[in-house]
């Protein structure tokens, strides 16, 4: 009876000492980052920017025009007379051109980046399916380009769009027809600088082509594993910003950013979307917190500004969303 006492004591013993040493371990074990040292890997000299302090900005309240639809809560100003409203929850649109409107059936659910407009105000195009459609004001003429996609308008209205053609993609623009892998990943918006260049990623590999010289540049390197989706461009200035995904459970986003100081980037992880656009010549971005706090990117630090937004729109005069207060224009920013 003794020793099968002792033995029951004895296998105990070594039970609760296997329990302690797997908690100690547990503890002392670092738990798995998500985001490795640095994520790029060209150029070797990159800066990493961390949130810092708060930015100031001006707004400037603005009313919807006269047939917008009711319960709007996305709202696009083109020009003085062709504007675009949205109500977002039921995927309504509506297109006033002048003293004429157009309810845009088959336009894109979600306008964020899909929905493109010429600066004059007088076209509008999106991706539908494997096509392009377009639709031209006064008579809202709509025109179905098959086998198109990534649309742009030029600041002076040109149509640019990419094809393509065996295993490769070909651009399409003011200029001679430059011809891409068909390997080549490219974002929403990958016409930049004024459609003079074209930003793609292959492999991990950033590069801008020169549409007018077909000569390619590096912008940076990435992991392809960690970061295979491109997501957005834009350009402002002698300045690129480039947003890259990585699809897991949880989202994690990286914003590059190329002009002649250098690169510079942030990393974060959001289940929410995060949108760039400019305003007042800032990159702005949304969604880094659950908030939706909107930070502008500075020369070391992000800048938080004082106003969270839903989904903007990028308008020719800047970024604007709707408030308690209705809606409103990043009028100006002070990092």
């Amino acid at each position: 009876m003794k020793r099968r006492w002792w033995a029951a004591l004895g296998v105990l013993v070594v039970a609760v000492a296997i329990a302690a040493a797997a908690i100690h371990k547990n503890r002392i074990t670092p738990v798995a980052q998500w985001a490795t040292a640095d994520p790029i890997l060209a150029p070797k000299q990159s800066q990493e920017l961390t949130v810092g302090s708060a930015a100031q900005d001006r707004t400037q309240a603005l009313q919807l025009p006269a047939g917008h639809l009711a319960g709007t809560d996305w709202y696009l100003p083109i020009t003085r007379t062709s504007a675009v409203t949205y109500v977002l929850h039921d995927g309504q649109a509506r297109w006033l051109a002048g003293a004429s409107e157009d309810n845009l059936a088959g336009a894109p659910t979600n306008p964020v980046g899909f929905l493109i407009y010429s600066p004059n105000g007088q076209r509008l195009a999106w991706q539908d399916g494997g096509a392009i459609e377009m639709l031209s004001a006064p008579e809202f003429h709509r025109t179905l380009m098959a086998g198109a996609s990534l649309p742009y308008f030029t600041p002076d209205s040109h149509f640019d769009y990419t094809t393509v053609f065996g295993s490769a993609i070909l651009v399409h623009s003011p200029y001679p027809i430059r011809r891409l892998s068909g390997a080549a990943n490219a974002g929403h918006h990958p016409f930049v600088f004024g459609g003079q260049d074209f930003v793609y990623d292959d492999g991990g590999r950033i590069t801008m082509e020169n549409l007018q010289t077909g000569i390619p540049s590096p912008v940076a390197t990435v992991r392809p594993s960690r970061w295979p989706q491109m997501v957005d461009a834009l350009s402002y200035g002698q300045t690129l910003a480039v947003m890259m995904r990585r699809p897991t459970a949880l989202p994690a986003y990286l914003v590059i950013v190329k002009n002649p100081r250098g690169i510079s980037w942030y990393r974060w992880q959001t289940g929410l979307k995060p949108q760039i656009g400019l305003s007042d010549q800032h990159l702005v971005i949304n969604n880094l917190a659950p908030s939706g706090q909107l930070v502008v990117w500075g020369t070391r630090h992000l800048h938080p500004l004082p106003q969270s937004s839903g989904l903007f729109s990028q308008s020719p005069s800047g970024i604007i969303f709707q408030t308690s207060q209705g809606f409103i224009r990043l009028s100006a920013i002070t990092p």
